[in-house]
């Protein structure tokens, strides 16, 4: 008798299932449809925003200037300004005062400049400044 009574409840199931599927819609059937379905003109678009544009105001920074820094494929400028107790810092672009920056290699520094981003082909696009002035930290 079991038997009996679990085939007529599959059969009923089966049975809405189909009218469900032949054009019977309830009001979930349209959205999940909608999401399952493959996208036909898939986007070719980033998914994230884009970097925000740098600053076109002057900077200053102050912490301790590192060069002859190096990485595979050369994608740095050599040079990074890291702050105290920290590692990493700020990428810098010392061409403009390249003489001075070689003198205070190592050293306390104070840096002026504008951040602009600078793109590589492994590392991608890497913020850093464009050094203006550079000078012994006080």
């Amino acid at each position: 008798m079991n038997a009996r009574i679990l085939s007529i409840v599959v059969a009923a199931a089966a049975a809405s299932a189909a009218t469900t599927l032949s054009g019977g819609c309830t009001p979930n059937d349209a959205t999940a449809s909608a999401a399952t379905a493959p996208a036909s003109n898939p986007s070719t678009r980033p998914t994230s925003k884009p970097i925000t544009p740098p600053s076109t105001q002057m900077t200053t920074l102050t912490g301790t200037l590192r060069g002859g820094m190096m990485a595979i494929g050369g994608e740095t400028t050599g040079w990074s300004l890291v702050g105290d107790g920290s590692t990493g810092g700020v990428e810098l672009d010392v061409a403009r005062v390249r003489d001075n920056a070689k003198k205070l290699d190592g050293r306390r520094v104070t840096v002026s400049g504008m951040m602009i981003d600078k793109k590589y082909v492994e590392r991608g696009t890497v913020r850093m400044m464009r050094v203006e002035q550079i000078e012994a930290a006080k």
